[in-house]
């Protein structure tokens, strides 16, 4: 997730697509397609859905995350949202999918009345081949009052993959806010700066919750397997449920399934991080569930199919449901991947 940083409001969860779909089996090979058409069908419902931005940002980044074809329409079309986040995780969407028939309506982005979606835009065009503007990301990070542009230019510098970009970054470890300072810090990383991955090694152990989970996050994204053992240390050890599932998700993104069973047991049983009056027990049960799901789909084992396709049906939170139905996805690739050759089926696309 991409963490956009323009204020979303959490909305009330209205009764989501009643179907992302009533409960079929998954137990078999044969029932595979079937899920693959329904997950989908749950995303696109998530894109559309006018209650919750959230919900619609969740949904872009998810069909992103499925490098399929079928999805670049849906997410061309979010370019347009009402909601600058909407637009902003669309744009980095293009950008990562590559997909040049988007190219004119990511142009006007770059005129969006919102910082954040104007450097998302010139993301996207620097991965879709114009780097004509890519100089002025930098002015995003070092040159504006705009707090949430900032923290989304250090990100994007970071997935821009061009580790010219660590000395602007390291200058923004100098800002005040602890959110620009963190973005800088993992996107550092991400372009493999030694210093930042040792202050993020370091948070792994601060015994807060939330600066646990950001920076395993932040190191599960540089890919680097030195981090096994301290997924692992976390996983086993940590006294807060996100922090292990973020644990979870790490070694999952690195071809492990330590964490299967964790995952497998939050997302059935939900539960709280911490008693935090500011922060309220749904909130931190939909989190679990979510970070459960993700875990699950990073991992990518058959057996959680069940419980996934559950979760994509109970419309009592969208947000879960758009959870459980990337995961499904992700899962379904994954075995697919494991197929020989002939075992592969056109309908897996359908």
């Amino acid at each position: 997730m991409y963490r956009f940083l323009i204020s979303i409001p959490v909305l009330a969860a209205s009764v989501l697509l009643a179907g992302c779909v009533a409960a079929q089996p998954v137990s078999t090979p044969k029932d595979r397609p079937s899920l693959h058409r329904r997950a989908m069908a749950c995303l696109r419902a998530g894109i559309r859905y006018r209650h919750n931005p959230a919900v619609r940002v969740e949904a872009v980044e998810a069909l992103e995350a499925t490098r399929m074809r079928e999805a670049l329409p849906w997410i061309r079309a979010a370019l347009i949202d009402p909601h600058p986040g909407v637009r902003f995780a669309a744009c980095i969407a293009i950008g990562q999918q590559a997909d040049k028939v988007a190219m004119p309506a990511v142009r006007k982005c770059v005129r969006d009345p919102d910082r954040s979606v104007q450097v998302a835009a010139l993301f996207a065009l620097h991965r879709l081949g114009d780097e004509t503007q890519s100089g002025r990301i930098p002015n995003y990070l070092l040159g504006e009052n705009d707090v949430p542009g900032r923290r989304n230019a250090a990100l994007i510098l970071g997935l821009l993959d061009e580790p010219s970009g660590i000395k602007v970054l390291a200058r923004a470890m100098r800002n005040s806010d602890l959110g620009v300072q963190h973005h800088a810090l993992e996107a550092m990383a991400r372009l493999g700066n030694r210093e930042a991955r040792q202050e993020l090694t370091f948070l792994t152990s601060a015994g807060v919750g939330t600066d646990e989970v950001f920076a395993i996050g932040a190191l599960a994204a540089t890919n680097d397997r030195t981090y096994i053992d301290t997924f692992r240390y976390k996983l086993a050890t940590a006294q807060h449920r996100e922090t292990r599932l973020a644990a979870a998700r790490a070694l999952g993104s690195l071809g492990l399934d330590d964490g299967y069973n964790v995952a497998l047991q939050a997302l059935e049983q939900g539960g709280k991080l911490r008693q935090d009056p500011n922060d309220p027990d749904r909130e931190q049960t939909l989190r679990i569930k979510q970070m459960a799901a993700a875990a699950l789909g990073a991992v990518g084992r058959a057996g959680a199919l069940p419980a996934l396709a559950a979760l994509m049906n109970d419309n009592s939170d969208p947000r879960v449901q758009v959870s459980a139905a990337r995961a499904i996805l992700e899962i379904l690739q994954a075995e697919r991947r494991r197929s020989p050759p002939f075992a592969t089926s056109k309908h897996w696309n359908e």
